[in-house]
């Protein structure tokens, strides 16, 4: 995934930084110790399966009765979306986010990345590309995989409970509100019978779904139901390292969720295109960052599929590979309901519908599993919720998401305060003992084992290396950073940050819109500061300025295009630790002075009474 490439670079930044002088002194070099590589997690290979083909629903070679019925176009607006259901196949052609729903009913409006201040876009998470236009995949779709089977479903169905002599009929629902539509369609020639019951509420983003499918009066045993495609917001330009594409997800058993990028799925050699989930599927959804469209059968399904397309949108004059990736659901036999989820993947809001979905269905459904947390998800994800409880809580007192992240850092790093104290002074310890360190080691180097002063030296030795242990100055800020880890994930993964402006930043959870990022280079001119002031283990001066330049240019390279508000909080980190460590190393100056020897201090009286007499004999 996207985010494990950041968060490695971190720990792995961290680890050069504190482990440097440790494994690579400036004397002896050290053994250097093989770190292990941790394998990617596997993912279940599909078994040979024929690839069902998708229906053109322009194209039929099966002997049909001729379709009498008007096509019709329904729209559902509520105050949180609004939908476009095609009469042609009773899918769904536009899907609109239009407010984001707060627990403390608050929230705030929601446009596509694309917006401007003078020209706001509506927030589309269905892909109006001419590659989906009037044509398969698309939401709601029912696909056996036989293409002239597949046919026969994007025949036009009759809209029941709608306004029969409008061609394109509109149900505005109110807060509070309610409304079942039904879309049947019947084709005699084939015994094919459809019928289509959705299930509106204009308090959530929850679509209640009840499908029934059947030909000589029988189910369609193989009869799926579509998700997708590519779910997310549709305005956005280019995926990059920070944008990522939508993603299948699926949760199978009590395991967590599997995730599946179209290039992945695309790239398989066994079966490209198509990716068989075969197990007890709880839910599977497809979504980008901040939103998603997800179905919750009634019960675990058997299996699950996903199908993508590749294709080439050209768009701000650059030509980019996509795909459209779709996932596939078995449809229940007896018609009962699923519940469809289609909205921003935001904690609060997925807890409820997990809550809602969870007592229709009589069994346990987690859909805050849709909120990437990253490869340390087991840490962060109960760390990232008290983060983002904190921040939304300071914005309300600041007005301000970016004044809020400014609080709460400086907080956090008030808190941690002490660790940093402790490991300043550890790593100034080990500072001060190199030297002997360093005349020690020449000796051993000297002597035979049959040396009787070789055992001494060496215990001396291990008392320093207890004395004075570089990791131990390490330790205290390891601890942190799961923490600070789970920091960044709420920061990149929380819709709160979408569309948040601060100062000259138009969105916090994206990169500064402007040919020069003014915040990395601050964040990477602080940290070198910061680097530079900091006690090293080592007193090599010629290794600690290589290592403060080499640290603050990779961050550079790493967070050149990172979310705005990540770096609001690398960059008010630095400010303060920078103070923070100008106040350690005055109260460690101070501890030098106590700890410094009475004849060593006596004699620097001596030299400066000495100094001072011979000025003044000067002088006469």
């Amino acid at each position: 995934m996207e985010q494990k490439r950041l968060l490695l670079a971190v720990v792995l930044s961290a680890i050069i930084l504190f482990g440097w002088s440790y494994f690579f002194p400036p004397t002896n070099p050290q053994q250097n110790t093989n770190a292990s590589q941790s394998a990617p997690t596997p993912t279940p290979t599909p078994q040979p399966a024929e690839q069902p083909t998708q229906a053109n629903p322009q194209n039929s070679t099966a002997a049909t009765s001729e379709d009498n019925i008007p096509h019709r176009t329904l729209t559902v607006s509520t105050p949180l979306y609004e939908v476009e259901i095609d009469g042609r196949g009773a899918v769904a052609r536009s899907w609109i986010i239009k407010h984001n729903k707060d627990k403390d009913g608050q929230g705030k409006p929601l446009y596509s990345i694309a917006s401007t201040k003078e020209n706001p876009q509506p927030l589309q998470l269905i892909p109006q590309e001419d590659v989906n236009k009037d044509k398969g995949p698309a939401p709601l779709e029912i696909s056996t995989g036989r293409a002239e089977l597949d046919t026969l479903f994007y025949r036009n169905f009759e809209i029941s409970d709608s306004n029969n002599e409008t061609l394109n009929p509109q149900i505005d629902l109110k807060p509070g509100e309610q409304k079942s539509v039904e879309f049947v369609m019947s084709e005699p020639t084939n015994a094919i019978e459809v019928r289509k019951k959705l299930t509106f509420d204009a308090d959530n983003y929850t679509v209640k779904v009840e499908i029934k499918a059947l030909q000589d009066g029988q189910p369609i045993h193989d009869a799926k139901i579509s998700v997708g495609p590519s779910i997310g917001d549709q305005g956005v330009p280019r995926y990059t390292f920070y944008s990522i594409a939508p993603e299948g997800i699926v949760a199978v058993g009590e395991d967590a969720p599997l995730r599946f990028t179209a290039s992945q799925i695309e790239q398989t050699k066994e079966s490209p295109n198509y990716k068989k989930i075969d197990g007890q599927v709880q839910w599977l959804g497809v979504g980008d960052t901040y939103f998603a469209m997800t179905l919750v059968p009634p019960k675990p399904a058997p299996d699950a599929e996903f199908r993508t397309v590749k294709y080439k949108p050209q768009g701000n004059g650059q030509k980019e590979d996509r795909y459209l990736i779709t996932g596939y659901v078995p449809i229940p036999s007896d018609g009962s309901p699923m519940y469809l989820f289609t909205g921003p993947k935001d904690h609060d809001q997925l807890q409820e519908v997990s809550t809602l979905v969870s007592k229709n269905l009589g069994r346990q459904v987690d859909l805050g599993q849709l909120i990437n947390y990253g490869w340390t998800r087991r840490i962060t994800q109960y760390l990232a919720t008290p983060i983002l409880w904190s921040i939304k809580h300071l914005n309300r007192l600041t007005g301000s998401y970016g004044l809020a992240i400014i609080l709460f850092t400086i907080i956090i790093y008030m808190l941690f305060f002490p660790l940093k104290w402790r490991s300043s002074k550890s790593m100034k310890k080990a500072q001060r003992l190199a030297p002997r360190m360093k005349e020690i080691q020449e000796k051993i180097k000297g002597m035979k084992q049959s040396d009787p002063r070789l055992k001494e030296l060496q215990k001396e030795q291990l008392r320093l290396m207890k004395e004075g242990n570089p990791l131990g100055g390490c330790l205290p800020l390891l601890i942190q950073m799961p923490f600070l880890i789970a920091l960044y994930v709420a920061t990149t993964i929380s819709i709160d940050f979408r569309q948040s402006s601060f100062l000259w930043i138009p969105d916090l959870s994206a990169a500064e819109p402007y040919t020069i990022h003014i915040l990395p280079l601050l964040m990477a001119g602080s940290m070198l500061v910061l680097q530079l002031i900091t006690p090293a283990p080592s007193a090599d001066p010629l290794q600690r300025r290589m290592m403060a330049v080499v640290m603050p240019l990779m961050m550079l390279y790493i967070l050149w295009s990172a979310p705005a508000g990540l770096l609001v909080y690398w960059l008010v980190g630095n400010l303060v630790g920078f103070g923070q460590q100008v106040l350690i190393n005055r109260m460690l100056k101070s501890e030098d002075d106590e700890e410094q020897p009475p004849a060593e201090k006596n004699q620097s009286n001596s030299r400066s009474k000495k100094k001072l007499s011979n000025a003044s004999f000067t002088q006469a």
